[in-house]
């Protein structure tokens, strides 16, 4: 087998590490092995707080997985993903193997990678058309996972959770909203979310966007109106722990990135399933929602900028 091209690895790499992550901290590190792209957790940004059972830190690890599948298949490699437990190697998760035959048509969407954004903003009321939401469904399924659209009265009761018990949840914790201050406001270079990506707040009504505010300056944001009927999906797996959530994970990315290469805008409204209680009450384990992992709110926004990258050689580790 020919070797693999330096220029091969850091287009897998530019992609992996464009992926979404809570508060964008990036928990990520890629060590190529001859035609295996090794993929670990960075320990050193994980969100003990706010996410103690490390679920959203898999889910996020997942996503740059698939990231790095997409480029891999634009540059004509197929490739298979070995998720790993393994206590000599804690911090290894998965092993992508490059160089098997090309079997998905993953390539079309590497166009999209640099264009999938978190869109803070105020959406429009324009519906996702059906097809649509039938081909994001399918982009779930392809990764083992299901998309169930929240509509009446479910969406309703699902915003009461989000706007209500979510959000006191949240503000009764202390620990949450210091740790949430090291990675969101301010201006920022790297990593986090910087104060002009978290949009305006939202004037009255129920919660249709996550209020990341942890400082006095962001929460003074202007106000705006919101879409009055969000449109709302809850990914989910059957099952639950960290394999299923690395799945879910590249089936969350998957979705987003179809959603991208048909205009649609996307943002994740994850409040409610941090908090393990609260996600408890969504649990479905005989109906669609199985295990939820990602709320995500669809719709027709203004273009936003991306958020922050490390560089390629913060992520990479070297022989």
């Amino acid at each position: 087998m020919a070797v693999l091209l330096d220029e091969d690895r850091m287009a897998m790499l530019r992609a992996a590490v464009a992926a979404p992550s809570m508060h964008n901290t990036q928990p990520w590190r890629f060590r190529f092995s001859g035609w295996v792209v090794e993929v670990y957790r960075d320990r050193h940004r994980e969100l003990p707080a706010e996410d103690p059972t490390r679920r959203m830190l898999f889910v996020s690890l997942g996503a740059a997985i698939f990231n790095l599948r997409v480029a891999a298949a634009a540059r004509g490699h197929g490739s298979r993903v070995l998720h790993l437990i393994d206590p000599r190697r804690p911090d290894l998760v998965a092993e992508v193997e490059l160089g098997v035959p090309l079997t998905d048509q993953l390539q079309r969407l590497a166009p999209y990678l640099r264009e999938r954004r978190t869109n803070r903003q105020p959406f429009t009321a324009e519906r996702v058309p059906a097809q649509v939401r039938a081909e994001l469904g399918l982009s779930a399924r392809a990764e083992a996972a299901e998309l169930q659209w929240l509509d009446r009265p479910s969406r309703r009761w699902w915003l009461r959770l989000a706007t209500n018990d979510a959000v006191e949840a949240d503000d009764e914790d202390e620990a949450r909203t210091v740790e949430r201050r090291l990675w969101v406001g301010g201006d920022r270079d790297l990593d986090g979310v910087p104060s002009t990506a978290l949009g305006p707040r939202i004037a009255g009504g129920e919660t249709v966007v996550r209020e990341l505010a942890a400082t006095d300056a962001d929460a003074a944001r202007p106000v705006a109106a919101f879409e009055q009927e969000p449109q709302l999906a809850v990914l989910a797996t059957r099952f639950d722990g960290p394999i299923e959530w690395l799945r879910a994970g590249q089936a969350m990315e998957r979705v987003l990135l179809e959603a991208t290469a048909h205009g649609v805008a996307t943002s994740l409204l994850n409040q409610v399933i941090e908090h393990e209680g609260l996600r408890w009450q969504m649990n479905d384990p005989l109906g669609p929602w199985q295990r939820p992992q990602a709320v995500i709110r669809f719709g027709y926004g203004p273009p936003v900028p991306p958020t922050p990258r490390r560089p390629l050689d913060d992520v990479l580790i070297r022989d």
